[in-house]
């Protein structure tokens, strides 16, 4: 048995992938901790693991909107959460985690909870990265897409070109965002970083993809995506719906984006309307389905449902492109829209697209016009409903939780 901390910070589908992993250490015997917001304290504790608060925490009572329209910002986002997340919490997350970190023999932790490396470093632990997208690699053979380059969606010989060259922008960019951290890590005596991302003097011990290889074919540390299902039932409401008609549309703009919809929703709206096709809309919060108004007897709006109860049940997905919500779509295998706002959201789309079971349409971009004209061929095409099938059954088949599992066991053992 080994004590594991897991630190991570973020939205829901940046803790679940954690607790599916650390449920899974923990069913092997081993104690884990997870470091995150105070706001998620239920959460875990209701999996039955150890909590530790980590800074930042989650603001109380009603959500910050004009903080969500900045970090969902398609050109100026991910700075703005880099800084939120990372930067300016800095300190009261490394002592957070040098609390947390007590008795502890190694450390998972997500790159924006860039305290954990310095922790490690301190104790003398090994850590390891875990990542849950390929666009936090900063692959040069595999690059990820930014926002504003989704021009390179189409083109893959030149993404591949541009590959060291989108490696280099990228570490150098987070070089000039992570000043302060560069000076807290000489405060604290340790060496200067050489892996900026990660906030690591030295490589980490091993690391973890956890995502689906079919996303990124030459990453040997993907494990497959670690799915964490809420147990819920089926809202009576929702399965009358299903059962009345054909397989709906389903539209959701996942955990975050929900709170900059924009005109997401309406434009959705009219376009079911457009391709004479039922739909259930996932508005996230009540003033988005207020907003709607009365809908016709073919729409559904509910707040929130865990996606895995009801992506399967339908004709197409439209959603925000992040990667927990396209980890379930692909597991559902159901073709998709994808919506990018900003981070990790256009990669993920241009590699859904990849796999000819997706298409593409920046949210800036996203009118009922342009939806219906793009979604059309995702409905009449038999092929892209077969790849996306094969692709669903592979994703199934994967055991992600056994695998990032294994990876941790080896290098203990290897200890």
């Amino acid at each position: 048995m080994s004590r594991i901390l897991l630190a991570t910070t973020g939205s829901l589908g940046d803790l679940f992938p954690h607790l599916t992993v650390a449920a899974g250490l923990e069913r092997r015997g081993h104690r884990v901790t997870i470091a995150t917001a105070e706001g998620y304290r239920g959460r875990v504790e209701a999996a039955g693991l150890g909590f530790a608060p980590m800074r930042p925490s989650m603001p109380e009572g009603e959500p910050d909107l004009e903080a969500f329209a900045r970090a969902m910002d398609p050109r100026t986002g991910s700075e703005f959460v880099w800084r939120t997340l990372v930067v300016e919490p800095i300190r009261d997350a490394y002592a957070d985690l040098m609390a947390a970190s007590e008795g502890v023999e190694l450390i998972l932790a997500s790159p924006v909870a860039a305290a954990a490396p310095m922790v490690a470093e301190r104790r003398g632990l090994p850590w390891a990265p875990a990542y849950l997208q390929p666009f936090t690699l900063f692959s040069a053979r595999d690059p990820g897409i930014p926002g504003g380059y989704e021009w390179l969606w189409r083109a893959d010989w030149l993404r591949r070109l541009a590959g060291p060259v989108i490696r280099a922008v990228g570490r150098w960019t987070v070089v000039r965002w992570s000043r302060e951290v560069a000076r807290f890590r000489a405060e604290l005596g340790l060496a200067p970083a050489a892996d900026p991302i990660l906030n690591a003097a030295e490589a980490p011990a091993f690391s973890l993809a956890l995502f689906s290889p079919l996303l990124m074919p030459d990453e040997p540390a993907a494990t497959g995506f670690p799915f964490w299902d809420e147990p819920v039932a089926m809202p009576r409401e929702l399965a009358r719906f299903l059962a009345g008609g054909p397989p709906p549309l389903v539209f959701t703009l996942g955990s975050a984006a929900i709170y900059a919809p924009g005109r997401f929703f309406a434009e959705s709206l009219e376009t079911a309307r457009r391709l004479g096709q039922r739909a259930v809309l996932l508005t996230g919060t009540e003033a988005n389905r207020a907003a709607l108004g009365a809908l016709p007897p073919e729409v559904l709006a509910m707040d929130y449902l865990p996606h895995a109860a009801l992506f399967p049940a339908a004709s197409a997905i439209i959603h925000q492109g992040g990667i927990g919500t396209a980890a379930q779509a692909m597991r559902a295998g159901r073709p998709m829209l994808v919506v990018p706002y900003s981070h990790d959201q256009p990669d993920n789309a241009a590699r859904l697209a990849r796999l000819g079971i997706a298409a593409g349409l920046p949210a800036g971009r996203y009118t009922a016009e342009n939806a219906a004209r793009a979604l059309a061929p995702l409905l009449e095409d038999p092929e892209v409903e077969a790849r996306a099938g094969a692709i669903g059954r592979a994703v199934r088949a994967e055991d992600g939780v056994g695998a990032a599992c294994d990876r941790v066991e080896a290098m203990l053992r290897a200890r």
